[in-house]
């Protein structure tokens, strides 16, 4: 049984779609877009956060170098102020060596050479 041309290209073309389904389609695929760019929009302010987070990671690091150095010198100040409030050299400083150690700073800043 032979099958005309006609009826062998009707049977191979796709399906005609109806326009109502199309447009679902296309209304389904513009909702799907909407749902990327925002899920792209929020992405990106997730990436620039993460980034903002290592840049003050790095910052607090040389803050915290910073800060140690600066505790180490003044604990070799707090050293060198004991050891030359510590009049008695026993190792401690009490009230009256602190008071004269004191006095004698203070009188040092009055000092004004005579002209």
């Amino acid at each position: 049984m032979a099958v005309s041309k006609s009826k062998a290209a009707s049977s191979k073309a796709a399906p005609k779609a109806d326009s109502g389904s199309c447009a679902k389609c296309e209304a389904d695929i513009k909702s799907l877009e909407k749902k990327l760019e925002s899920l792209e929009t929020k992405l990106k302010s997730v990436l620039d956060g993460i980034e903002a987070a290592s840049k003050l990671k790095a910052e607090l690091d040389e803050a915290k170098l910073k800060l140690g150095a600066e505790v180490s010198e003044l604990k070799e100040k707090a050293k060198s102020w004991k050891e030359k409030a510590d009049t008695n050299n026993d190792g401690k400083v009490d009230f009256e060596e602190i008071y004269s150690y004191v006095r004698r700073r203070m009188g040092m800043r009055d000092w004004k050479p005579k002209k």
